[in-house]
């Protein structure tokens, strides 16, 4: 296997193929904010990853983990057969997860493994207003 090389994973409200074979990324994010924890995210997110250099069949897995626990709130495994000579580009639809406290929450994207790219979620707990 030639190095297989990452070249993009975010978080987003959602994905778009356009018909000239553009990808849209819409509502790229890093953070989320809630009142109060454990805090469930019921709305509709996606994790997108594109990879390049990457030939044959590998397990890619994913794990969002919260740094300070190390506890895994969202598991993402899949089989891939790559081609090889196209870039991959991914976009898994985020089921409804729990995020047990605030603090940062690590996103690592795994080929057949071995690390390749990771990324920081930032949770925070803020105070809401009535009024």
């Amino acid at each position: 296997m030639s190095e297989a090389i990452c070249y993009s994973l975010l978080f987003a409200d959602r994905v778009i193929r356009e018909d000239n074979g553009k990808t849209g990324i819409i509502g790229s994010f890093s953070q989320f904010n809630f009142p109060s924890f454990p805090a469930p995210i019921t709305f509709p997110w996606v994790v997108f990853f594109a990879i390049a250099n990457l030939r044959g069949k590998h397990t890619i897995s994913m794990n969002l983990v919260h740094d300070d626990t190390q506890s895994v709130v969202f598991p993402i495994s899949m089989e891939i057969d790559a081609p090889g000579d196209v870039n991959l580009e991914i976009t898994i639809p985020a089921p409804i997860i729990i995020l047990p406290k605030p603090g940062d929450y690590s996103l690592t994207l795994n080929v057949d493994g071995f690390p390749l790219c990771s990324r920081i979620l930032k949770v925070s707990k803020v105070d809401v207003l009535n009024g």
